[in-house]
């Protein structure tokens, strides 16, 4: 399994994916804690790249907010739906395979997205070396995450491996706790800025929520980070080469 199959499933189920942000309420709740990090932490003078940007609704709230955004995924489907909602000339969509083979196009940015894409990664590390050199010093990486300790995952990873289903999970490289998302983060040279949790609508973690803590009840971890002035040698020549 390799990336090229994740970009094939997303091809897929890209209608589907886009039309959730109108019909579903995890979707919706989603959008929402997004949309706060957004206006707590990101100016309209900002440039942004969306690493895995699917159908655009993130850059193209972001180039409406009057940010320079440049959209990245590997699925051309993604990208179609991403140009036909695009608001203004600001936003630019490319469809590119990631991690990026070179950096040499992209002028240092403000921010880095990756919303739920980093988990598809085969090399987790890599992509998060390459975001860091992305970055203006002191810009923010702003990542989303599978919970490792959501109880609902767990039904999911035990249904898939009796069943093959559901069928994203075949494409899953990754999942984190908010204490080891964290720690790879401090590592590559990021400071943490916050962490929390989100995407409790399915009916396993409702009935949960009144009695256990939000780290299992939750499905999804976000966390913003601040670029450190360096980033240690050995991964600095791994990021560049």
């Amino acid at each position: 399994m390799n990336n090229t199959d994740a970009i094939g499933f997303h091809d897929t189920i890209a209608a589907e994916f886009t039309r959730k942000y109108e019909s579903s309420k995890a979707f919706q709740e989603r959008f929402r804690i997004w949309k706060a990090l957004f206006d707590r932490y990101i100016n309209a003078t900002d440039h942004v790249i969306d690493l895995g940007c699917g159908p655009g609704i993130f850059s193209n709230y972001l180039a409406g907010k009057g940010c320079t955004v440049i959209g990245i995924d590997g699925s051309a489907t993604m990208i179609a739906l991403s140009q036909q909602k695009k608001p203004s000339a600001t936003v630019q969509y490319i469809v590119q395979s990631l991690p990026l083979e070179t950096l040499t196009p992209y002028a240092p940015q403000d921010i880095v997205l990756m919303s739920s894409f980093l988990e598809y990664m085969d090399d987790m590390t890599g992509m998060l070396e390459q975001a860091w050199a992305l970055l203006k010093p002191n810009g923010l990486l702003i990542v989303s995450m599978p919970n490792h300790r959501s109880l609902y995952r767990t039904i999911e990873r035990t249904l898939f491996w009796l069943s093959k289903h559901p069928a994203y999970y075949a494409y899953i490289r990754h999942t984190a706790t908010k204490e080891s998302l964290n720690r790879k983060l401090l590592e590559l040279s990021f400071d943490v800025c916050e962490t929390g949790f989100f995407s409790g609508q399915d009916p396993v973690s409702r009935l949960l929520k009144p009695f256990l803590a939000a780290e299992y009840t939750n499905n999804l971890l976000v966390g913003v980070y601040r670029k450190k002035a360096f980033l240690c040698t050995e991964s600095l020549q791994k990021t560049m080469e």
